[in-house]
This record gives C-alpha cells, sequence and structure tokens, in this order.
C-alpha cells in the first residue's frame, strides 16, 4: 500500500512539472490556442488581464518551483520509496499551495471573471497531492 501512495505523489509531482511547463510555454509564446474555449474558460483571458503575478514573480513560475520541490520533498521523506512519505511534513507544505489557490480562485472568479482550465489542472494536481498526504497520515 505504502508503495502505492509513494508511486501516486511521484505521479502527480512529475504531472504537475509537466503541466507547469505547459503553462509556462503557453504564457512565454502567448500561445493559448489549446485552452480558450470562451471568453469565461479561457487562458489567453486569464494571461492578458494583469494578474498573473505578484510583486513581479508570474504565477507560471511559481508552479514550476512548487511541482519540483514537492518531487524532491517527497523523494527525500521516503528516501527515495525505502519508507512510508511523511505526511507529518507534507501535509502542512502542500496546505501552504492550497491557500494560495484561494487567492487564485479569488483573481479568477472574483476580478478577472475567466478561468484558465490549465491553471485550475495545476490546483487539482495539488489538492490531490494533499489528499494524498492526509490520507497518508490517517491510515
Amino acid at each position: 500500500m505504502q508503495n502505492r501512495i509513494y508511486y501516486a505523489f511521484v505521479g502527480l509531482s512529475i504531472l504537475g512539472i509537466g503541466v507547469a511547463i505547459y503553462e509556462a510555454y503557453d504564457y512565454l509564446t502567448q500561445n493559448f490556442n489549446g485552452c480558450n474555449f470562451n471568453s469565461y474558460v479561457s487562458c489567453g483571458t486569464v494571461a492578458t488581464s494583469g494578474y498573473t503575478s505578484l510583486d513581479g514573480v508570474p504565477f507560471y513560475v511559481m508552479g514550476l518551483v512548487w511541482f519540483p520541490l514537492v518531487l524532491v520533498l517527497v523523494l527525500a521523506l521516503s528516501r527515495l520509496g525505502k519508507q512510508p512519505v511523511d505526511g507529518i511534513i507534507l501535509l502542512p507544505f502542500l496546505m501552504i499551495g492550497n491557500i494560495f489557490t484561494i487567492y487564485l480562485w479569488y483573481l479568477e472568479l472574483g476580478v478577472i471573471h475567466a478561468i484558465c482550465p490549465v491553471c485550475v489542472s495545476l490546483y487539482v494536481i495539488n489538492y490531490a497531492l494533499t489528499g494524498l498526504a492526509a490520507w497518508q497520515l490517517l491510515s
């Protein structure tokens, strides 16, 4: 069971890295053709809103740092899969990301009035990682 949880953590972290790279590519090239469905569900609308950075650091950079950091923590805390992932450390760390997504949801829904599906997928990946950490901790 612990091996499955470990591999789920690793897989979700790698998925987060991949989606964060895709998002960074879209922002850097300003090519949002793959995720512009309408004016409300649109990466382009969110990207051009002026609300895509915090103190000059673009949010996509945060994703490029966050998910590799989660992967390193999972690998280190489990000693490369040799012991169960330590949810006591990982859960509070992941909650920091979840708290930040509350701010991002506020921006998308309350200020910009559009949702970026790629951004939302990153939130969901972090929520899934948090759920795994909670489940591991309670098991």
